[in-house]
């Protein structure tokens, strides 16, 4: 009930008060505390997902047609505005639907992330209206960022002092695992099967280094280690990862890779875990210790996205063994998240 509470009478209603554009359809970004809004720009990133989730909502809470209008009219107006064919999209435009140079949007311009959330929320739509166009879309969109994504000169991947193109990211591979996990429930397709199996093997054993225990956010092109950055880990995403793996190995029927993801899941979160302060480093975890960094977590920033990866990976967990340390990581990151977190007065989290 105070789930329910929290999604349909508290933080819904704060997107309807500005962060829905009804008129032209889309999404609206940054809003102000009290819903009004701050800043015009329709990034990439956030239309894909706002269409994702009033998809979601229509399929899975009582097929309201006003969720499914507000997802339709989303993919009209990207599509009107920020298709730009091939399976690629314009990162940023105003409300109207005019071009901008983005100043909120994540990641580089040239990132796949923007294209790959389209692909998600039209994938999403799909299972919906079973609109072929919507499919196809998807498929296009998807196998345009694979495309830019084995390219030795992809520069969608930034690291600090490290001048290299054609980088590998954990967090590539999990949306694209996220992606077709999903698409494949309800669409046969052998070529994007074999591209799953890579990506989950990408999950599991490349980016897994065996030698700390860790998972490593980034690699070289060929999924190499790089030196000084493969004795560090991003806990936000490492758990996200593991728990969409979760769930292709429940659509793979795969009992040993769900063990393998679960045990992980909760090693990662026994690693990165604030036994004093409660709350989970959300960022970097380092093994050894440098002039810029003390060995360990790193809690300077608890972060709300990197709770909820944790929160959704123990609930998939106690829903599909019942352990009993899933539902007591459960139950201490909702209290963490509900005293630090949630307390706004305003529906929407703090981040």
């Amino acid at each position: 009930d105070d789930y329910k509470d929290r999604v349909f009478n508290q933080y819904l209603p704060f997107w309807d008060k500005g962060g829905i554009d009804y008129e032209r359809g889309g999404f609206m970004c940054e809003l102000n505390d009290d819903g009004s809004v701050f800043n015009d720009e329709k990034y990439l990133w956030y239309q894909g997902r706002g269409l994702w989730v009033y998809s979601f909502l229509f399929n899975n809470f009582g097929r309201d047609k006003r969720y499914l209008e507000i997802a339709q009219k989303t993919r009209d107006f990207i599509l009107t505005h920020m298709y730009l064919g091939d399976g690629k999209w314009r990162e940023s435009v105003n409300r109207s639907g005019i071009p901008v140079k983005s100043t909120v949007a994540q990641g580089p311009a040239k990132a796949i992330y923007g294209a790959l959330f389209v692909a998600a929320g039209l994938t999403e739509l799909y299972r919906a209206e079973r609109n072929e166009n919507d499919l196809n879309l998807a498929k296009t969109t998807l196998w345009s960022s694979i495309r830019a994504y084995e390219s030795p000169d992809y520069e969608g991947i930034i690291i600090e002092g490290l001048n290299q193109k054609g980088l590998r990211m954990q967090g590539h591979s999990f949306m694209i695992v996220w992606i077709l996990t999903n698409l494949l429930s309800i669409h046969s397709d052998p070529q994007l099967e074999e591209l799953q199996t890579e990506h989950v093997n990408h999950l599991i054993n490349d980016f897994w280094n065996s030698k700390y225990n860790i998972v490593n956010e980034t690699l070289y092109h060929d999924y190499s280690r790089i030196p000084d950055y493969d004795s560090s880990m991003q806990i936000g995403h490492s758990i996200e990862s593991l728990w969409m793996v979760i769930d292709e190995s429940l659509r793979k029927n795969d009992r040993a890779l769900f063990e393998k993801c679960k045990n992980r899941i909760r090693h990662i979160i026994e690693m990165g875990w604030d036994y004093l302060f409660e709350g989970l480093c959300s960022e970097t975890f380092h093994v050894f210790g440098s002039e810029k960094n003390c060995p360990g977590p790193d809690y300077d920033l608890k972060v709300m996205w990197a709770h909820a990866e944790l929160l959704i990976a123990t609930m998939k967990i106690l829903e599909l063994t019942g352990e009993v340390w899933a539902k007591e990581w459960y139950e201490r990151t909702r209290e963490f998240c509900l005293k630090n977190l949630a307390n706004t007065t305003n529906g929407v989290w703090r981040e």
